[in-house]
Order: C-alpha cells, then structure tokens, then sequence
C-alpha cells in the first residue's frame, strides 16, 4: 500500500555537515515560495510538488510548536538536485539522500530515484533534516540532541496529504524494531541517550539511537492521551531561551529514572495498529483534498464509486491555482481500494443545497472518520478529517 510503505521506509539521516560546501553548487534556476528560495534543476509537476511540500511542511513545524517556537523570520535556502554528482560536488554526504549544514543555513537533497522524480525516502530525509534547519532558526537554543534527532524523526515519519501533514504515525516495522530492542536492552539507559553529545551521536551514527530518541519524543507528544504535552512544551520553551536543558528537564519532569520506567512500560504495551487511525485520516485527507478541489471546479458525484472512477481515469478537476500532484490522488485512491477489500468501507454524502460533500470512512474497529473541506473565494481554503467512535 502506498501509504504504509512511504512511512516504512528506515530512515537514517546524514549527519550534520561540519565544513561549507565543498563548492558553490552549479547556477541552478531558483523559485521563491512563501518560506523557501529553492534551487532545482527539476521543473514541471516535480517543481510544484517541491514547492507545494515544502510550504506545507514547515508549517507543519511551526504548527506543532508554536508552544516553543519563534516566528519565522527570513526564507530558508534549499537545493534540490536531479543528478546525484551535483548533489555529491555540492557537499552532499555519500551515502545520504538529503541533508542539513548549518555552518551556512544550507538544506540539501537529491532526487534519489532512478525515474527522475523525488523518492519517497528523499522527502522523509527532507522532512527530518529541514526540522533542523527550522530548529535552529525559529526555535533556537541549545537544544539536547536526542530532543533535536527525536523531532526530526517524527517529522521525518509524517505524512504529506496535499494540504496538510499527517504526523504522530507509528509505522509497525518501527514499533517492532523498538519494542524488540526494550526487551534485549539494545537501547542506552534514558541518562545516557540524554546526555549524548552531538559528536558522539555523530560518531556512532546507530538506527538505535535515532529509534530510542524518536520513541522518546513520540511518547512525550502523545503518551497517556497527551499527558505530558504541557511539561514538553515547558522543557523546549524553557531551552529554547537559554536555560541549560539538563536543568530545563529537571524542572519540567523530574529524573531520568522515573521517565524510564514510564517510557518503557509505554512501549511494550502498545499495539501495532495502534495508530492505524491516522494511517486512515491520511488517506481520507488526501482524497478530501482532491474532491474539494473537483467541487471547486462545479463537479459532481453520484457516490464514492463515481469519484473513485474519476480519480482512476484521472478525470478529476481541479484548478491550475490549487494544484495538487497527480501521483499522490491516485495513490490515495489505490489505497481506498485496496482498503475495501479488508473490510474497511468509504461512502461519499454528495453535495446538497449549500451543503458541500463530504467522504465517510467506517474502519473495521468502528472507528469512523468524516472527510469535509471548506471553500473561500472559488479555492480549497481548509480540509479536515474528525473522528468519531461509534462503538
């Protein structure tokens, strides 16, 4: 399924530059968006989607941690490159699909997809490394690096619906990894990930440490239905404005040791469907997203089938203005059907009156998500998922 498996993919960041650009990147045409000048060789449906992901990526950032952050005050460079050996001249890391150098605020990726267009594993790399370009210019500080590598992977794992992100996924092969390294004591002690400097961390560039600092940050955000939300925001807030974090954490939590047992305990017990909701709210918001933009354009439709066949055939609608990349319909449609024949069932209440359509979702725990969006002046101007529990 073409959601699951982009959210699957291992990612295993580059590490952060220590020297310059090896050489000025070759004169690439370069597009100003709202928060970004990018520099690309890539155009056309690629270059929109760039240009598109990255508005909606950083304000996912900002989003969920205004509690902490700044305002974004200048446009972030990012490079993207179409041939890997521009990427490998410019100071991209061998190995690495994108990376972040902040001796000159540089964001950097390459296609890395022998089609030509930006793979999956590519975007998840820019998600995590352009966390630690807005980190250190929005959010600021000296912040601990597990805390720095941990929010990059959770927004590394989000996932891109066209008008928004999806984050707080748990994708079940990370589950597993870190379930399976709890229970042969894989991980280091909870003191000893926090007080890993960023050049140990460099040193030993481990899937474990970015797994136990993901799980740390993932169960600060969203443990025991956001219970400790307040106390992170109050950690990060305090860091962000100088205070020494070991201090900050103190103040905030309490010891390492009773935030162990805790966090542990957490992890063994969750399921592995445990966020197969917003796997779902996913899905429901991408195809939201492209029914708005087709009512937008005065189409209509009889029932899911009927839309379900227009994204198939690619006739559904949709503005020059409020594009949104062909590939990501279709996959959220491929999904639907795939989805069908496990049990998971979609309906479309069509448009009546001044009641605009919306798209219903009954998962096969009961769970039940509404798709609807809300238009402004002939474009989509919001999509939303709500979740309802009807058993």
């Amino acid at each position: 399924m073409h959601i699951v498996k982009c959210c699957l993919v291992p990612i295993l960041p580059a590490i952060f530059a220590t020297l310059a650009l090896a050489q000025t990147p070759r004169q690439l045409p370069h597009y100003e968006t709202k928060y970004y000048v990018i520099y690309t060789d890539l155009a056309g449906d690629d270059l929109r989607e760039a240009e598109l992901r990255m508005t909606k990526m950083v304000e996912e950032y900002h989003n969920r941690t205004k509690g902490f952050s700044g305002a974004i005050g200048h446009k972030f460079p990012f490079y993207l490159f179409k041939n890997e050996d521009d990427y490998y001249a410019s100071g991209g890391t061998r190995g690495s699909a994108g990376m972040f150098n902040p001796n000159d605020d540089t964001l950097m990726a390459m296609v890395g997809s022998p089609d030509g267009h930006v793979s999956d594993r590519t975007w998840n790399v820019v998600q995590h490394e352009g966390f630690h370009q807005f980190a250190r210019a929005v959010i600021g500080g000296e912040l601990p690096t597990w805390a720095n590598e941990g929010l990059a992977e959770y927004f590394g794992e989000g996932i891109f619906t066209g008008d928004s992100f999806v984050t707080g996924v748990i994708p079940p092969q990370r589950l597993a990894r870190v379930k399976q390294q709890l229970k042969s004591n894989g991980f280091r002690s909870i003191k000893d990930i926090m007080l890993l400097a960023h050049a140990d961390w460099n040193a030993d560039l481990s899937m474990g440490n970015y797994d136990q600092a993901w799980s740390m940050v993932q169960f600060l955000a969203h443990a025991e239905n956001g219970k400790y939300q307040g106390a992170f925001v109050n950690f990060m807030r305090a860091v962000s404005k100088g205070q020494q974090w070991e201090q900050a954490w103190l103040a905030s939590f309490g010891s390492a040791e009773g935030f162990e047992k805790k966090w542990e305990d957490y992890w063994i017990n969750l399921q592995p469907d445990v966020t197969a909701s917003l796997f779902m709210r996913a899905n429901v918001l991408t195809m939201t997203s492209a029914l708005a933009r087709a009512t937008a354009m005065r189409q209509k439709f009889a029932d899911f089938d009927a839309l379900l066949t227009a994204a198939k055939s690619d006739s559904l609608q949709r503005s020059a203005n409020d594009w949104l990349p062909p590939k990501l319909i279709t996959g959220a449609f491929t999904d639907a059907t795939a989805l069908r024949k496990r049990g998971i069932t979609y309906e479309l209440v069509p448009q009546a009156g001044n009641k605009l359509p919306t798209i219903v979702c009954m998962m096969r725990d009961g769970t039940k998500l509404l798709g609807s969006f809300r238009l402004a002046s002939g474009r989509v101007a919001e999509v939303t998922c709500t979740e309802q529990k009807t058993r």
